[in-house]
């Protein structure tokens, strides 16, 4: 086909979109933008840090746990009542100059916990300020059990308890896979057993 036919075929040729020409100049122009590198998302490690209002509801679990592992009765322990009640007491507490909630991160999840508590009892020979320290609900999720993190909750209200206030001494309540946890920090029983009685006040 000659050149002279097909141009009587195509027509006469269209002038450019002068939109297009624009944007052709423009794309040639535009200086290639470096490709973003991959980064590979990175995990924190594990913090033990003081507790703040997000970490309750995960200290209230985490206290319900230690209750199953004292052998606390499972229907009690799943009494909302009980639940409730400890929810408040730990979002007034939380706060205190009295009580230190450290609880263990990871990944911005709270996965074990412990207490320290400050009470003013009657001054003795042992104890003559009669500031006396409670640790309580340590306990620790079971997949991070093993991992040192409930240790560091206990050394951390450990070091508030010496630091930062003025007991003379500090008691808890162990089970027996826990005591290992406790003698580093000089722990020992006591000659004296504890002894508890529950008063019925139920109408007669």
């Amino acid at each position: 086909m000659s050149e002279e036919k097909a141009t009587r075929r195509r027509g006469p040729a269209r002038p450019p979109n002068p939109k297009q020409l624009a944007a052709r100049a423009l794309r040639r122009d535009k200086p290639a933008e470096p490709e973003a590198e991959e980064s590979e998302p990175t995990a924190s490690g594990p913090t033990i840090r003081r507790a703040t209002s997000k970490d309750l509801a995960a200290v209230l679990a985490l206290r319900a746990l230690m209750f199953t592992a004292m052998g606390t009765d499972a229907e009690k322990v799943a009494d909302g009542e009980w639940q409730a009640n400890a929810l408040r007491w730990l979002q007034v507490s939380l706060n205190s100059p009295s009580m230190y909630i450290a609880v263990a991160d990871v990944n911005g999840s709270t996965v074990a916990c412990a207490i320290g508590e400050v009470l003013d009892r009657g001054p003795t020979p042992s104890n003559p300020s009669g500031r006396f320290g409670m640790l309580t609900n340590v306990a620790t999720f079971p997949q991070y059990r093993m991992t040192g993190l409930g240790q560091g909750c206990v050394d951390a209200v450990m070091a508030w308890f010496r630091d930062e206030t003025e007991v003379g001494q500090v008691s808890l309540n162990a089970t027996p896979e826990g005591l290992r946890r406790y003698l580093p920090h000089g722990f020992a029983e006591v000659t004296f057993p504890e002894m508890r009685a529950t008063l019925d006040r139920a109408v007669r």
